[in-house]
């Protein structure tokens, strides 16, 4: 694994198109036996990103995005005794999945709109999720994560980024190419860089950097 800082206005985006919500939730519903096999590529950024939550007993987690569940049992370790994790994915079977061997409140949906009263959680983790929604509309994204978040919580996000060494970059340039050819091909993600969006949602981002594992770079983001 590679890490590396960058200043936290040191940021470029591309647009892109993006699928559809009813592709993504059709895409992941037959992917949701498999994911796991991702986690190859995900595990250590994963590993720091739960590290920076800073997560305490009793607090409350929105896990957006959960998809087979697989730091839930992780959280709920950290957040014992009286804490809770409620996660919420577009896609049935992942929750399906996730439901077998995971713990917590579930709920389907895409996060637009969260069904949730204001400032009742201490937590936000959201990992590969932002990269793959149209760019128009992460700020309504994160303005329903700024609503729930309570004052003094913390959110860390995930997202696929450009490449920062050689490996990286070829990576992510095959990557853009087929994602030109047929966005289904990537699973609807593309690089993109979340920390050019947090301080018009209202968060102050605290920490950037972006990790390299097995090729792929990721970008870590800690915002409060």
């Amino acid at each position: 694994m590679e890490v590396y800082f960058f200043p936290l206005n040191q940021v470029t985006v591309e647009s892109s198109k993006t699928l559809s919500r009813n592709s993504i939730q059709h895409f992941y519903d037959r992917a949701a036996r498999f994911y796991r096999w991702f986690s190859i590529f995900e595990s250590e950024v994963k590993n720091t990103a739960v590290e920076n939550l800073e997560l305490a007993p009793g607090q409350k987690l929105l896990n957006v995005g959960l998809g087979t569940g697989s730091e839930q049992q992780d959280f709920l370790k950290c957040l014992f005794p009286g804490g809770t994790v409620f996660g919420i994915d577009l896609s049935f079977k992942m929750l399906q999945v996730a439901s077998l061997t995971t713990k917590g409140f579930l709920c389907q949906g895409d996060a637009r709109d969260l069904p949730l009263s204001n400032a009742v959680f201490d937590r936000i983790y959201c990992a590969f999720v932002l990269d793959l929604v149209l760019e128009v509309d992460i700020p309504t994204w994160l303005a329903g994560f700024r609503r729930v978040l309570k004052p003094g919580g913390r959110m860390v996000m995930l997202s696929l980024v450009e490449g920062v060494n050689l490996p990286s970059k070829m990576l992510v340039s095959a990557w853009k190419q087929l994602y030109r050819i047929d966005p289904r091909i990537c699973g609807g993600c593309r690089p993109l860089e979340l920390s050019r969006w947090t301080a018009d949602a209202g968060f102050e981002c605290i920490e950037r950097r972006v990790i390299v594992q097995l090729g792929l770079p990721t970008e870590v983001v800690v915002a409060v």
